[in-house]
């Protein structure tokens, strides 16, 4: 790939100014041994709903790709090998140079977001971005990466971002890349921080036009993770009965025909 003077002189600075935000726990004392008691599978559950999705887990404080799974193969034709201990040379093969430089520049504006929280908060504040991917037979298919925070270091800096890629291409048919955090800090609001304007400024604004409730979020979020209507009643404090209408009302508001499109929704558009 050739690149021109003022493109290459982006993408170094994009990269390494990200580089500088993202690796804050390199060389912490207890990050090793965060990473010996990290499981991974408690992260994975809430992702069953979707028809097919893929995973990869990037250590940010050495910038590498340290897991992949799910169909992975199957989706985009790299293995498991192929990816594993990749950084940025795998991005600049999947991805457009431009959307490469815009994904540096939101991740670097998500770091700042993120360090500027409570602590505590950080664990619920994702990243996600919309995007074409390139396949290793040529295909094009667009995606929603979800970039979640699943283990920090005893100072709350994050050393593991858990990668959920979903192929999106038949529901998003416009392509339009977007970059935006999703902070679910607070149960009851949800923000949706676009971290882009038209003109490739961070913008910072909140979209809090959220269609459903808080109530029904919690019973969303507690669907997707696989309990039944009695399961959630019994943790919420509501009866099945009052369950089962927050999910018949839920149907009904976002055009759903089950629940298998519900979760999928809610998960897209970062309700949960």
């Amino acid at each position: 790939m050739k690149l021109d003077g003022l493109l290459f002189r982006k993408l170094i600075s994009s990269l390494q100014e990200f580089g500088h935000l993202s690796q804050r726990a390199l060389g912490k004392s207890d990050t090793l041994e965060k990473k010996k008691e990290f499981n991974l599978n408690e992260y994975l559950r809430v992702f069953h709903s979707f028809d097919r999705y893929f995973y990869s887990v990037a250590d940010i404080s050495s910038l590498k790709v340290i897991d992949a799974g799910g169909p992975i193969e199957q989706c985009i034709g790299y293995s498991r090998e192929d990816v594993i201990n990749k950084g940025y040379r795998l991005m600049l093969k999947v991805h457009h140079l431009q959307d490469t430089i815009r994904s540096a520049r939101g991740g670097s504006r998500y770091f700042k977001y993120l360090y500027q929280q409570q602590p505590h908060h950080r664990p619920y504040i994702k990243v996600n971005r919309t995007l074409d991917l390139f396949c290793k037979d040529g295909r094009k298919i667009h995606v929603l990466a979800q970039s979640i925070p699943v283990l920090f270091n005893d100072l709350m800096e994050p050393i593991y971002m858990l990668n959920i890629f979903s192929d999106i291409t038949d529901i998003k048919p416009d392509r339009r890349y977007t970059h935006y955090i999703i902070d679910n800090s607070n149960p009851e609001e949800s923000k949706r921080i676009d971290l882009f304007n038209n003109d490739e400024l961070p913008s910072y604004q909140l979209d809090n036009a959220i269609p459903i409730s808080p109530a029904e979020r919690r019973v969303i979020a507690l669907i997707a993770e696989g309990k039944t209507s009695n399961e959630i009643a019994d943790e919420l404090f509501l009866s099945p009965h009052t369950v089962k209408t927050h999910r018949k009302n839920m149907l009904e508001k976002l055009g759903c025909d089950n629940t298998a499109q519900l979760i999928k929704k809610a998960v897209i558009s970062g309700w949960i």
